[in-house]
């Protein structure tokens, strides 16, 4: 599929990407709600994915060629 920018991405046009949460919270139930006791962070890689259709991006690639690159299946 054709590059529609190189700040897009290419599967859907979209601009705005998210990463995989790398952290979660401890809860406990505390008075009828949940409270965040701590939160900790995983030791793994840290993945981007395109917000809208969810296509995971080479990160590596990406910032070799400075424009949206997205991971192989």
């Amino acid at each position: 599929m054709k590059q529609v920018s190189n700040s897009k991405c290419p599967k859907c046009g979209s601009k705005t990407f998210i990463t995989m949460p790398n952290r979660y919270d401890c809860l406990r139930f505390v008075n009828g709600e949940f409270q965040v006791e701590k939160s900790e962070f995983r030791n793994e890689k840290e993945r981007i994915f395109c917000r809208e259709c969810g296509a995971e991006i080479d990160v590596n690639t990406t910032f070799r060629h400075k424009t949206i690159i997205l991971r192989k299946s």
